[in-house]
């Protein structure tokens, strides 16, 4: 009892604090509540009007109407019918039992269509709540945890997260129930009361101890779960490193290990499910057989309780000892659903981003410069990306970065896109915070082209104009003849209505980094971050996305993270890094009279690639 308590206090309490997202119509609750409150009094009703029925049957006919004038619950018969005939007021008692049943299933089925429909609008609130959560949650949140964790938070806790609140409110229902089922034996007898009272301990024991395990198989089967889908994401998104590796032995290997694995957990859970029914019917029975033969001998043979009592009882227990298995049922099905709820709560309670909101000033672009200014940043486990970092990216120039792997290049164009916020220090734009101007303004003036150009799986025009929805037709051309995909859209069997598939897998590495540039100038913006755009092409490709790139930059402010001699050369400053610190910068002339480390990567440089060591 004190774990059943246990479970139903911290799901309440986790129910609670998720009621902001679930939206909850109050009234709707209630409906549901009285609804099932209805249901269980019409049919504790019909129950209890089978014993005077069952009076009425045993009586004699001549004795009948006598019968009915002693009864308080009976003697309003023969006032509102004088004089007929004992069929007619066994008919007439037969009708309204009818009736209490009939009513008694209309609210039972009032009651499921609300729960239904309530249990409709919480889904639709967790998903929508979890989905805007993730819009503003902290990127560090995508970066740390497995892309099959976002699919399994949909796919299974989310309904878990449902399933509890319908076997929360089931429990509500079927305790109501079991309330006016309790309430008519002991109006009959407390002692027949006390001994249903310690069948239900003795069936709550056993329920409780196959809960236990339950609760346990369902922890697992998440578990299982989440490892399945991880690993699912992971292959099929790196599915051409696999066959590059020629693993798709090992890949299937595994895949077969974790989804036995899943299979074995729900084969147990299957077993332990499928046991709990029969073995509490089975004591529960047992007990109930006994409780009647005691009743028998105890109560009845020493006319302590009538023979219609009796019957009554037996017609109770019938009804109430499968209510009992029920109850611990769905006391079971809590304990598991219970942990989508926390699960669901989990990534609702993530970070969200910006910590410092952002401003409402209207950012216009780069007027005169943007400066940083001793910049610094840590991520959440601790690892130092930048420290002390001030430099300043003046109005239509271009400003290098270099250094070697992890250097913090990266991390500065996060800062810029205000995809981070910084640890210490700030970045002015012409004259204010930069983080004071407002999202709509900064990123409408900004285009960014990293490294892998990340594609929808939906039309090229879609892919360029995705973000900016008042795109015009001569707006998506000019950032077309900006890319140079005229060739590649004219020779695609639907030009611009051509699917690009998955991260745009129908297209070739150069084709997909050109509709990156295409998205990244459609709207003209005023600053433009390049994350080392081509350093993952072939020389023919990368000299037809450098033209574009060449193209991209004229009239704009750039910023450009690069390993090519080529793009570093064309800057008009360059900014050298060193683990997260600016350990030189000037012109490229500067820089190379200089012997320090832009001259040591310059020698360092492969002559064939044009790469920097």
């Amino acid at each position: 009892m004190r774990s059943w308590i246990k479970v139903l206090r911290e799901l309440a309490s986790d129910l609670n604090q998720l009621r902001p997202h679930l939206r909850p119509n109050r009234w709707l609750v209630l409906t549901v509540v009285a609804a099932a409150t209805l249901s269980a009094l019409f049919e504790g009703a019909g129950i209890g009007l089978l014993v005077p029925l069952i009076g009425m049957l045993q009586a004699d006919p001549k004795d009948l109407l006598k019968m009915l004038h002693e009864r308080r619950i009976l003697h309003w018969l023969p006032d509102l019918f004088p004089d007929r005939a004992a069929g007619f007021y066994v008919g007439i008692f037969c009708g309204i039992v009818l009736v209490a049943i009939l009513a008694k299933n209309l609210a039972q089925v009032l009651s499921q269509a609300l729960m239904a429909k309530f249990s409709r609008r919480i889904a639709v609130n967790l998903r929508t709540a979890l989905f805007h959560r993730m819009q503003h949650a902290s990127i560090q949140i995508f970066e740390e945890r497995k892309a099959g964790e976002l699919g399994n938070l949909y796919s299974l806790e989310t309904i878990r997260t449902q399933n509890a609140v319908e076997y929360l409110l089931l429990l509500v229902q079927r305790c109501l129930l079991a309330a006016f089922y309790l309430g008519a034996i002991v109006l009959l007898s407390w002692e027949l009361t006390l001994g249903l009272f310690l069948l239900s301990l003795l069936v709550g024991g056993l329920s409780m101890l196959l809960q236990t395990r339950l609760k346990h198989q369902g922890d697992e089967r998440s578990g299982a779960l989440l490892g399945l889908f991880g690993y699912i994401s992971a292959i099929f998104s790196g599915v051409r490193v696999v066959r590059a590796a020629n693993a798709q032995q090992i890949a299937e290997a595994e895949f077969d290990r974790l989804n036995q694995r899943l299979a074995e957990v729900e084969r147990r859970a299957s077993i332990l499910g499928g046991l709990m029914g029969p073995l509490t019917e089975i004591v529960a029975m047992a007990g109930a057989m006994g409780l009647v033969a005691w009743a028998y001998t105890v109560l009845i043979q020493q006319h302590r309780l009538g023979s219609a009592e009796l019957m009554m009882v037996g017609f109770v227990l019938i009804r109430m000892l499968p209510l009992l298995n029920q109850l611990y049922g769905v006391m079971g099905q809590i304990s598991y659903t219970s942990g989508g709820v926390r699960e669901a709560l989990r990534w609702l309670n993530s970070p969200l981003f910006p910590v410092r909101p952002f401003g409402n000033r209207e950012w216009a672009g780069v007027g005169h410069s943007i400066r940083f200014e001793g910049i610094g940043y840590t991520y959440p486990n601790g690892t130092v990306a930048l420290a002390d970092i001030s430099f300043t990216i003046p109005a239509g120039r271009t400003v290098a970065l270099v250094g070697s792997s992890g250097s913090g290049k990266s991390t500065v164009a996060s800062l810029l896109m205000r995809l981070r916020e910084p640890t210490v220090g700030r970045i002015v734009a012409d004259g204010a915070d930069y983080w004071e101007y407002s999202p709509e303004s900064w990123h409408a003036r900004l285009g960014m082209v990293e490294q892998e150009a990340f594609l929808f799986h939906d039309t090229i025009a879609h892919n360029i104009s995705f973000g900016r929805p008042g795109t015009t037709p001569e707006q998506l051309q000019r950032a077309i003849g900006s890319a140079h995909l005229e060739d590649v859209i004219r020779n695609l069997p639907k030009g611009l209505e051509t699917v690009v598939g998955e991260r745009g897998a129908q297209l070739s590495g150069g084709q997909r980094q050109r509709l990156a540039i295409a998205r990244a100038v459609v709207a003209n913006p005023q600053l433009l971050i390049l994350d080392e755009a081509t350093s993952a092409l072939d020389n023919v490709s990368e000299r037809l996305v450098q033209a574009a790139l060449d193209e991209a930059r004229h009239h704009r402010t750039v910023v450009v993270i690069a390993h090519r001699l080529s793009t570093i050369r064309t800057a008009d400053w360059i900014v050298v890094l060193d683990h997260g610190r600016v350990i030189e910068q000037g012109t490229w002339d500067q820089l190379t009279a200089q012997s320090g480390q832009f001259s040591r990567l310059l020698q360092s440089a492969n002559p064939d690639s044009g790469m920097l060591g």
